[in-house]
């Protein structure tokens, strides 16, 4: 069990330095990066196209509305939680980061946003919330990297209001651009990272207490191609998501549960 825990640690820790580097490396020059012109991250089209991709797909299985309040678990420097503010949500973004949560509140506050909090916290354990404080939680690329997931869906479901939903998505372990094609293109794989079957994703929102879990697979582009590729990203997404077994091999395995 110590062992475990030790080992569990360490994870954290290197993602935390990870991120801690990796938002330094995107924020050094503060002045540019604050004034981009809006409160979004400034990022290219082929990223904005994979967001929002994401985003659209999260509120369609969610069915929620603007009443409704977001607890988004892992939200680094806000590439999604941005968006979501802009489309009326109240939104609280909690980060391993220090760093991170850092620059996405001194983005707040340069915009003037007013539905948006970020927070330091541990996704295994959220200091200062009570039980059924929020009506729905969004994850985006970050379960993946987490050493206990089930301890951070465990927390999820905590504050969770009754009735309330969550919605995750995972790197499908059957995409061949995560098994085969990075290797080839000498892409490095992300520290830590973890890819999972719907098979096992539903074994853990239900060990979580998750019920009536749903799932939609997408995406097959890849965010940092060359934004002039953006069109042929955008046909061959639209294409493949619909052929019956080739679907299964998209990158993007997005689950919804409920309390």
């Amino acid at each position: 069990m110590a062992d475990a825990a030790f080992k569990d640690n360490l994870i954290k820790s290197d993602i935390y330095n990870f991120y801690e580097m990796q938002s330094s490396e995107k924020t050094k020059d503060i002045d540019n990066w604050l004034n981009s012109g809006s409160a979004r991250i400034p990022q290219s089209e082929s990223y904005y196209y994979f967001e929002d991709r994401k985003i659209k797909n999260a509120l369609e299985m969610a069915g929620i509305d603007r009443s409704h309040r977001i607890l988004e678990v892992g939200c680094n420097l806000g590439q999604m939680t941005f968006p979501l503010a802009e489309k009326g949500f109240e939104i609280t973004g909690f980060d391993l980061s220090n760093n991170a949560v850092e620059k996405a509140n001194a983005r707040v506050k340069k915009y003037k946003v007013r539905n948006i909090h970020f927070e330091t916290q541990d996704a295994e354990r959220y200091v200062g919330h009570n039980n059924e404080s929020f009506d729905a939680v969004f994850s985006f690329s970050a379960f993946r990297y987490f050493p206990n997931p089930d301890r951070a869906l465990n927390e999820a479901y905590r504050v969770l209001k009754k009735d309330g939903v969550i919605i995750i998505d995972f790197p499908n372990k059957y995409c061949p651009w995560f098994n085969i094609i990075k290797k080839a293109v000498f892409i490095k794989s992300h520290i830590h990272d973890n890819l999972y079957s719907e098979n096992q994703i539903k074994i853990m929102m239900k060990r979580a207490g998750f019920k009536n879990i749903t799932f939609k697979k997408f995406l097959f582009s890849y965010k940092e191609l060359p934004p002039v590729l953006l069109p042929l990203m955008k046909i061959a997404d639209f294409i493949l998501e619909r052929i019956p077994f080739i679907k299964n091999t998209a990158a993007i395995l997005m689950v919804k549960g409920e309390k």
